[in-house]
């Protein structure tokens, strides 16, 4: 029996042992690594996977084990198509999550002239080695058991050891692309139509260590290979766009082959934000002798469902559920993905044998903490209110644990979070640790925080009691100095439709609000009395993805309120479609960027909560306001208003913002909206 291995990749080292009686086998491994993997699984010296191989026609078959349904059934192993994405597990075969792996049976038909046995993984974390023992037989021989157990030694049933494989690196992350090439260097390896797989996973330290499987080839002698194709095959040219962040020491590509018509908001939208705040999760993860990941790569996949996943270095997005949240809640899920890859809690299993697991809620907590609560806090995505305090455990995971992360580090210690991730990235860390950072329990912690959460939502619902008192009414010192009410409260007096007498009916009083209730029959509603100059102050609640405005200085010389009167917009900043945000006025002035997010200034509350409005128009200065924080000022009517009228889709309307006086209106037709505390302090011009 002679045996020969040929190691031919990089940094893998691999124990690859194969026997035969009368030949020289030799097992080739090739690895190609998460950054350089791609779907045409091209290796340095192993072959590329096979259409055309005595396997396509075989019979495979589970002996011990069972399939994990959220893979691809057993054809995916001979169909001549391999994954064209790393964690894509509907194209691979793999055991059961949490088993031990199994056994594959591969009936050929007839005994036949082997020249070489084929493998093929592909997978960003642990699930891409190779870890198996291949058998042969001709079923010749006697006592022979075709289909042996677990439990059973193939080699007292009629089967020889042809090859033990095992490419789990010693060190380095062990995501990636393999290939496996079981030979003979002279020609065959033997005559059989039987060949038995004992495949064992990868790691125990959790469920999910089964190889990714994505093609196996029986190759004879007289075979001319063709090779196999991509499942999902991107069509078109390749887009990839390669942000450099902090001076270039890191890069990240931005990959949308696949989804074109993402390119341009990828590259206005999404890279900015990549190339700032990957360097800044780097500097908030530290822990000693780590680096991070300094290749990164982000893919928009057609078919992915649900909305993204990170696999060693690569985050994969959904395509269909971020195109539906490109306004929304899109560039966030990148964010949360990138903390992730910094996170990289799987190199415990590499380098501490002793290692704890990090549960779940917490990966995911502090992964939400940087997301809803540094990088995006004007959203207030993971607020708990009275709607869902029900579910307020610490270990709720992602939103809820990342508020319970923010509260730890505002009330214990602002640096938790950073010797939290160090132990979870060192496989050190457990409950015990809450206990010395705080002198409380992680349990005693939940508590804690539940009881402060509950305590603001009684106070927050106290002080909406007293306001909801103080709700369309003016005070003595308010009616002195000119204030007026435009809504009572109880009826629509004082309103009608642009052009018409009457108010249609999908505007209604509800619970003291003036609501737009059904944008399809409500239309834009006027103030009965004209205003030139004046204080505006108003609150707004509106719905998810709502659009809506105020606009002024409206009269009826033109074919809809907005054709004459400027228009302060109002609108869900997370959801809606239209790229104008909520408090700018339309098409002409926005507000800068705020230092500190690093994006145009936004302080508008979350859907279903009420935000306050100030706008002032006067001959020398006009102003717009939300929640007390001023968005800007213009003149109406200065140079660089009519340079900016101009250059916008107003520039052809001759009659817009022409008027000194007019009404005032609320815009009704692309979402329901509501009002209330409306009133108006007209000013006498200057002279």
């Amino acid at each position: 029996m002679k045996y020969k291995t040929i190691f031919t990749v990089a940094a893998l080292t691999v124990l690859i042992s194969a026997m035969a009686c009368q030949a020289e086998i030799k097992t080739v491994a090739g690895r190609n690594g998460n950054e350089s993997a791609t779907f045409d699984f091209k290796f340095k010296n192993a072959p590329q996977p096979s259409q055309s191989d005595a396997a396509a026609k075989a019979t495979f078959t589970i002996v011990d084990g069972r399939r994990d349904r959220n893979g691809g059934n057993l054809d995916k192993l001979h169909d001549g198509k391999v994954p064209s994405e790393e964690d894509q597990p509907s194209e691979n075969f793999f055991f059961n999550a949490g088993s031990e792996g199994g056994r594959l049976l591969i009936d050929l038909g007839d005994a036949i002239e082997i020249k070489q046995v084929n493998t093929y993984s592909w997978h960003p974390s642990t699930r891409g080695p190779q870890l198996y023992k291949l058998y042969a037989s001709n079923g010749k021989a006697d006592g022979f058991n075709q289909q042996p157990k677990n439990d059973a030694d193939p080699q007292t049933c009629g089967w020889r050891l042809i090859a033990t494989v095992d490419t789990r690196p010693q060190e380095g992350a062990g995501g990636g692309q393999y290939a496996v090439s079981v030979c003979d260097s002279d020609g065959a390896i033997g005559k059989y139509q039987y060949l038995l797989f004992d495949v064992s996973a990868t790691e125990r330290s959790d469920p999910f260590g089964n190889t990714f499987f994505s093609e196996i080839d029986v190759v004879d002698p007289t075979s001319e290979p063709v090779a196999a194709v991509p499942a999902n095959q991107p069509t078109g040219e390749v887009q990839r766009e390669i942000v450099e962040a902090d001076g270039g020491t890191y890069q990240v590509t931005i990959e949308t082959t696949e989804t074109p018509d993402l390119a341009e908001w990828a590259h206005r939208e999404l890279a900015p934000v990549v190339q700032k705040w990957y360097p800044k999760i780097v500097k908030m993860l530290p822990s000693e002798g780590f680096q991070a990941p300094t290749r990164v790569s982000i893919v928009f996949s057609a078919s992915m469902r649900g909305v993204a996943a990170t696999g060693g270095t690569q985050v994969r997005c959904a395509a269909n559920w971020f195109r539906g949240e490109l306004q929304g809640e899109a560039k966030g899920a990148v964010v949360h993905e990138l903390v992730h890859i910094v996170q990289d809690y799987g190199i415990a299993r590499r380098t501490n044998p002793n290692r704890t697991q990090t549960p779940g809620w917490l990966v995911e907590g502090i992964a939400d903490y940087i997301r809803w609560f540094l990088y995006e806090p004007e959203t207030h995505g993971a607020e708990i209110t009275g709607r869902n305090i029900s579910q307020a455990r610490y270990d709720g995971n992602y939103r809820i644990s990342g508020n319970f992360v923010n509260w730890a580090t505002e009330t214990y210690d602002n640096d938790i979070v950073r010797k939290l991730n160090a132990a979870a990235r060192e496989g050190s860390y457990n409950e015990d640790l809450w206990t010395k950072l705080t002198g409380h329990t992680v349990q005693e912690l939940g508590d804690e925080w539940k009881a402060s959460l509950e305590k603001k939502i009684v106070a927050d619902a106290a002080a909406d009691a007293a306001a909801n008192a103080k709700l369309n009414v003016l005070t003595d010192e308010e009616r002195a100095v000119g204030w007026k009410l435009l809504f009572n409260g109880n009826s629509l007096d004082g309103w009608h439709n642009f052009k018409s007498d009457d108010v249609r009916p999908g505007w209604q009083v509800r619970n003291g609000a003036l609501v737009c209730a059904d944008p399809r029959n409500a239309g834009d509603l006027c103030t009965k009395d004209q205003y030139d100059w004046f204080e505006l102050q108003i609150d707004y609640s509106i719905s998810q993805a709502g659009n809506s405005g105020i606009m002024y200085h409206v009269t009826d010389q033109g074919g809809a309120a907005w054709a004459t009167g400027p228009e302060f917009q109002l609108e869900d900043n997370q959801k809606a479609s239209d790229p104008v945000r909520c408090g700018w006025l339309y098409a002409l002035y926005q507000p800068p960027i705020d230092p500190k997010t690093g994006k145009t200034l936004d302080t508008t509350r979350p859907v279903g909560q009420w935000n306050h409005i100030r706008l002032l128009i006067t001959p020398q200065n006009c102003e717009h306001q939300i929640n007390g924080v001023k968005y800007f000022d213009y003149v109406l009517g200065s140079d660089d208003f009519k340079q900016r009228v101009a250059k916008s889709k107003f520039g052809n309307m001759p009659l817009f913002a022409k008027s000194d006086i007019g009404y005032i209106a609320l815009q009704g037709d692309h979402g329901q909206v509501s009002f209330r505390n409306i009133k108006i302090r007209p000013i006498q011009a200057k002279n």
